[in-house]
This record gives structure tokens, sequence and C-alpha cells, in this order.
């Protein structure tokens, strides 16, 4: 039986596992950090590794199990608008907090109505990012995204007029 060598074999895939984490999360830096985490727990169990009782084939399923975890911690739902809870932003009165709650529901249900990107906008925007931010994450010029929102605004607007006064 030969001598099985983990860190050189590791170090042989380290170029596949980089492309294929780069391959999920379209971000070098989330690449780098899933294949470190995914060394990590092959070296943690290295004694299994080692006694080849596992293929170093095994740390893409890995990569993939990282990769749906971060996405699920960092609560990545880009086609749902994010749900803010009025009493927790809001100092108000239980009978305000019944018309409110009307209204937070009827205006998602037409949010939703929208299409993905614009709901994606929104959700963004009701994060705080900034028109440069948003850019940065969609991957589209800043200049798109003030347009789009502008005609995202221009049809809630149309389709909630009660909420907005007349100027």
């Amino acid at each position: 039986m030969e001598n099985f060598d983990l860190d050189n074999e590791l170090q042989k895939y380290q170029p596949s596992l980089f492309k294929y984490a780069v391959s999920l999360t379209h971000d070098r830096d989330n690449a780098l950090d899933i294949i470190q985490d995914a060394n990590y727990l092959i070296l943690k169990n290295r004694d299994k590794f080692e006694s080849q009782q596992y293929s170093l084939k095994v740390s893409f399923t890995i990569i993939k199990n990282r990769f749906i975890s971060l996405l699920r911690a960092e609560n990545i739902h880009r086609d749902k608008v994010i749900y803010l809870e009025p009493e927790e932003q809001y100092d108000i009165e239980n009978e305000d907090y019944i018309s409110i709650y009307h209204d937070y529901d009827y205006i998602l249900n037409i949010i939703n109505r929208f299409d993905k990107q614009s709901n994606i906008l929104i959700g963004l925007l009701i994060q705080g990012k900034s028109y440069k931010e948003i850019s940065k994450i969609l991957g589209i010029k800043e200049g798109t995204v003030k347009s789009r929102i502008h005609n995202i605004r221009k049809r809630l607007k149309e389709l909630l007029p009660e909420f907005f006064e007349d100027k």
C-alpha cells in the first residue's frame, strides 16, 4: 500500500475546486471563503481521507453544501420582498396597527405582482442599499438602476394612488 499525501492531493484539486465555487457564487471572495471552509473540513477529518475512506472528490459536495448553507444563512431570497414588522419600526397604538397592517398587506400584494427583477430592486431599496451598491450587486450600470427604480415608483403611484398626494 502506497503512502497517501493528503496535502499534495488537496493542492492538486484547488484550481478545480475554485472554478466550481466561482461557478456557484459568481463572486471570487465568496468562492475563496467556501474553499477555505471545505479545506478546513477535509483537514479536520484528515484520518478519513488519508485512510482513503473518503475520496477527495467529496470536496465538491462539501463546496455545494457550504454554498447552500451560506444562501440560507444570509437569507438571500431575491424573489421575495422583505417583510418588516410595522410595530418594530414605529411606536404605534393598537388601533393604528390594524390599519397599517391592512395597508401593508395590500401594498405587498400589489408589489408581489411585479416581475422578479422589480421585486429584487424593491427588496434592495428596503434594505437601504444605495444605487451604487445595487448596481454592484446586480451587475448592471448605476443609470440602469436609477431608470428601473424610477419606473417602479411611477408604476406604484399608478397602482396605489390613495397613498400618494397629488402634487
